[in-house]
């Protein structure tokens, strides 16, 4: 059965703060789903692996046969043609198993998915809004050091992804995440409040 449109989406740019916004949808109901973790589970596939091992070389597995993370992502963001073919192998894996899980919401729950190639795979039926979430380039340049990537890394990754100003133009929302949390939290729950004024199909 195909799911309705009962999910908000978040896209955005790298180091923006999606998980933050995504954290703050689920302590207003929302049930959270995360894309890239339905990715990694993905990978995790035996068959996913396999198909990542013959085209890589058995150097992306490691010894229980499960892809070793970094050796993927350094294969995936170093070339365009490679990106382009995991790309084919995951996301129609992954945007399935969203599409499952928000299809069997029950009647009153509704969803919040973080999505970061929302709008390059396809903006699907089951989004009732997406909202892109930025914030200055300094400030998420900071927050990608938290995670061990530098302005080099940010910058390699985001050059893979549609231009932003294409993006915020397919959204519905575009929130700036550039304040304190009460801030964010305050941009948050007008979009809720906006997005839920109008009965889900």
């Amino acid at each position: 059965m195909a799911a309705t449109a009962r999910a908000i989406a978040l896209t955005g740019d790298v180091g923006a703060g999606k998980s933050t916004v995504a954290s703050l949808l689920e302590e207003m109901g929302g049930m959270r789903l995360d894309a890239d973790a339905i990715a990694l589970e993905q990978w995790r596939r035996p068959d996913v692996a396999q198909a990542a091992a013959r085209r890589w070389g058995r150097q992306v597995l490691d010894p229980s046969g499960g892809i070793v993370r970094g050796t993927v992502a350094g294969r995936i963001f170093a070339d365009r043609t490679e990106y382009d073919w995991a790309c084919g192998l995951i996301h129609p894996l992954v945007m399935a198993e969203l599409e499952r899980r928000v299809a069997e919401l029950s009647p009153d729950r509704w969803a919040v998915a973080e999505v970061p190639l929302l709008f390059e795979v396809g903006r699907p039926a089951w989004v009732a809004a997406a909202v892109f979430v930025t914030a200055p380039r300094a400030l998420r340049i900071a927050r990608c050091r938290q995670r061990g990537w530098d302005e080099a890394e940010l910058t390699r990754r985001e050059a893979f992804y549609l231009p932003s100003d294409e993006r915020m133009a397919l959204s519905d929302f575009v929130l700036n995440n550039e304040g304190d949390l009460a801030s964010l939290r305050r941009k948050v729950e007008a979009i809720v409040w906006e997005v839920h004024q109008n009965p889900y199909p």
